[in-house]
């Protein structure tokens, strides 16, 4: 029976017996590992965004480690000049608008081929941004794709 249980059931029946008094100390949430090897994230695409990040980073004042650290570990640091970080490289790649308006058909055309059903998979959810202005757009953004495939998403 359980190996035909739903996670969600699962989940209830692990809460259940840990509000009965089982030991739960040791339970974890692990976020998955982010894919980093020689063909992922794609190195062209690398080739092509660093410069532009190195320009983003003179921009905005946001240090590597800050979007190092969101890229491959914390993805709800409430930082600024991340924020902004996040909307520059979206306006020197040429994706959004002056609203900050994401156009997914030119987002694809940075993204290789053979990745492009991981991209779309990656922002099917992410399609309806808050924020009160385009730095907190784009945060919303790269936070819910992210949130929605934390081993293939990357920040540059």
């Amino acid at each position: 029976m359980l190996a035909q249980a739903s996670p969600l059931l699962l989940l209830l029946l692990l809460v259940t017996q840990c509000l009965d008094g089982a030991d739960c100390s040791t339970i974890t949430t692990q976020r998955p590992a982010p894919r980093r090897d020689g063909q992922y994230p794609p190195p062209e695409t690398l080739a092509f965004l660093r410069p532009l990040g190195k320009l983003c980073l003179q921009e905005t004042g946001v240090s590597p480690e800050a979007v190092k650290r969101f890229s491959d570990a914390d993805p709800f640091d409430d930082n600024r000049a991340l924020k902004c970080y996040m909307d520059c490289m979206f306006r020197v790649t040429n994706v959004t608008d002056d609203r900050g308006e994401l156009h997914m058909g030119k987002l694809l055309e940075h993204v290789p081929t053979e990745f492009e059903d991981i991209a779309l998979r990656m922002g099917v959810r992410c399609t309806r941004p808050k924020g009160k202005d385009v730095c907190e757009r784009a945060f919303w953004f790269h936070k819910c794709w992210k949130t929605s495939d934390p081993v293939h998403y990357y920040l540059v």
